[in-house]
């Protein structure tokens, strides 16, 4: 009897917790947002940004977009060896190498995974392409278990 309740109890304190960590991280995805307003990387969003996110309701990428920008952040930072992720750095850059004045920047963390992708100079010929293939890309990495 005594375990059982160790174990509700230990598992209203996770639950808690998780709680918490979900609240720090809103904040500090707004603070990281008005961050990057200050920083002159304000973008006009698709809406407000098409969100992504994973099966348990957590925010995974944004997409968002402004007059000759495309930017995809990821909240849950990918390996440049996902397949989606090679898939997206291989079509952007077969699209750069079509276009003159398209160019693009990944972002790392310290551990080397991809948290942003901006894409500059973009033209109304490819911005279809560019937002289908991190919109694809940000849809399959959210949808993983």
């Amino acid at each position: 009897m005594s375990r059982e309740i160790d174990l509700a109890t230990l598992k209203e304190f996770l639950e808690k917790e998780i709680e918490d960590l979900e609240r720090k991280l809103q904040l500090y995805q707004a603070i990281l947002a008005l961050l990057n307003e200050q920083m002159g990387l304000r973008t006009q969003r698709l809406g407000r940004g098409k969100e992504f996110r994973d099966s348990s309701g957590r925010l995974v990428a944004v997409l968002s977009h402004a007059r000759d920008r495309v930017i995809l952040t990821l909240y849950k930072p990918v390996s440049e060896s996902d397949p989606y992720m090679r898939y997206a750095l291989r079509t952007l850059g077969r699209l750069v190498n079509e276009s003159e004045g398209l160019e693009y920047s990944v972002e790392k963390d310290d551990d080397g995974r991809i948290k942003a992708i901006m894409v500059l100079g973009v033209t109304k010929d490819y911005i279809d392409d560019i937002i289908a293939t991190l919109e694809y890309t940000a849809m399959k990495i959210s949808s993983r278990k």
